[in-house]
């Protein structure tokens, strides 16, 4: 994996978990230690979605993976079901020929100005507020 792929990797896990600080699973009271994929990122085209990624503890991100589809309709309680299908659809966009300077460039972006607004607190910790765009 060349290195600005992996800074991509790195850039997607630190915004997730800078915006997910606390596990995202209802009732769950541990810090976010993993961002979850939402989908495979074979394709790419959700691999650095901030959308597609959320914030999980150790334990429950073992349990999402050992219970695909009990997650998914948790992820779907969480992010609602037309969003959920949109990034669905997105998902299975092949994406031959990324561009992966110019996602880590907007993921730096991304990342800088989630620390900025929590900074000033001008957001709650656990808001979701970027949207991802290409």
């Amino acid at each position: 994996m060349n290195s600005t792929k992996q800074d991509c990797y790195r850039l997607i896990q630190q915004i997730t978990l800078l915006r997910d600080p606390i596990c995202v699973v209802p009732g769950c009271a541990f810090l976010s230690s993993a961002g979850h994929h939402l989908f495979p990122r074979a394709r790419l085209s959700t691999a650095f979605d901030p959308q597609a990624v959320r914030g999980l503890c150790h334990q429950h991100h073992q349990w999402v993976h050992a219970n695909p589809k009990q997650a998914t309709l948790m992820f779907i309680k969480l992010i609602g079901v037309l969003k959920y299908g949109e990034l669905e659809r997105k998902s299975r966009t092949i994406m031959p020929n990324f561009d992966f300077e110019e996602t880590r460039r907007v993921l730096k972006s991304i990342l800088t100005e989630l620390r900025n607004r929590r900074q000033t607190h001008a957001l709650p910790p656990t808001m979701d507020f970027i949207e991802y765009r290409r």
